[in-house]
């Protein structure tokens, strides 16, 4: 491998044989080595290979702080992760997952901890993603001794579950999950019930409100269509169709956005069907 950049003594840019970049680390790699040189390959501890110059950047910036642990309890979890997503987690999240569990444990050893207020939707919403969380926590115990609780998991669940929508602000997941946790309270207490959560009806109603939250921040709502079914569904549904009048009127006030008659359409045949308990 040639090197391209040292970073220190420890962590170097370079190019391996498929001329990939790639972030080395090394204890002692660079010293007294200068670029275009060869890496005595013999010091290599641990290689990571990125798919962009930008993050291969990013990363050996990284590791000038963040020791190598920390990167290596990522790859874990994001190989653990791939067994349970089968859609493409890119090599940000490596990037910001490497940052955030290192920032955690650093707070949990200044008794910082922080509760996370979400901790109820991660698990409700994003399933799976929780379960990598607490593969997660016990993964950096097992490195780190440090002993997190299910907060933690929460925390790391919102990357993974902000990842598949290549999105690279955590905010912009939270804001959904808060979304959503507002629409179902709306639902909950129009009809005066407590969800089944286990039913296909319940999976479908919170699959819908995701991507109906993503198209409300984006404020791409689309446009009205033929108001036959509007007119069909609000007289057939008189209840759910109130509640989706109370929805309409929580995004326009909270969001400026106003929602379309199609939009209504559908929300009120996911709750209807919801909240009759109908299975198919």
């Amino acid at each position: 491998m040639i090197l391209k950049k040292a970073l220190n003594n420890n962590v170097v840019l370079a190019k391996n044989e498929k001329h990939q970049e790639v972030v080395i680390f090394g204890n002692g790699i660079a010293f007294n080595k200068k670029p275009g040189e060869v890496i005595d390959e013999s010091k290599i501890s641990k290689v990571f290979t990125l798919q962009t110059q930008d993050l291969s950047l990013k990363m050996a910036t990284l590791l000038k702080d963040v020791p190598v642990v920390y990167a290596e309890i990522a790859e874990e979890i994001i190989k653990y992760a791939k067994t349970k997503i089968h859609g493409p987690i890119g090599d940000y999240l490596f990037l910001a997952l490497t940052d955030h569990i290192h920032y955690a444990v650093t707070r949990y050893k200044n008794d910082e901890e922080i509760h996370n207020v979400l901790l109820w939707e991660a698990k409700k919403f994003y399933k799976i993603e929780f379960e990598i969380g607490m593969k997660a926590i016990e993964i950096i115990k097992e490195k780190t001794g440090v002993e997190f609780s299910e907060d933690e998991a929460g925390f790391i669940a919102f990357h993974f579950a902000n990842a598949q929508t290549e999105e690279q602000e955590l905010n912009r997941t939270v804001k959904i999950t808060q979304f959503v946790q507002d629409v179902l309270g709306i639902i909950k207490y129009h009809f005066g019930i407590e969800f089944d959560e286990d039913t296909w009806n319940y999976g479908r109603l919170i699959t819908h409100l995701k991507f109906f939250a993503q198209r409300v921040l984006s404020k791409d709502i689309g446009q009205n269509d033929d108001d036959y079914l509007y007119k069909h569904v609000q007289q057939k549904y008189k209840k759910a169709f109130e509640c989706v009048k109370k929805i309409e009127k929580y995004v326009a006030n909270g969001y400026g956005v106003t929602i379309t008659k199609a939009e209504m359409v559908y929300l009120v045949l996911h709750i209807n069907r919801v909240t009759s308990r109908t299975k198919d």
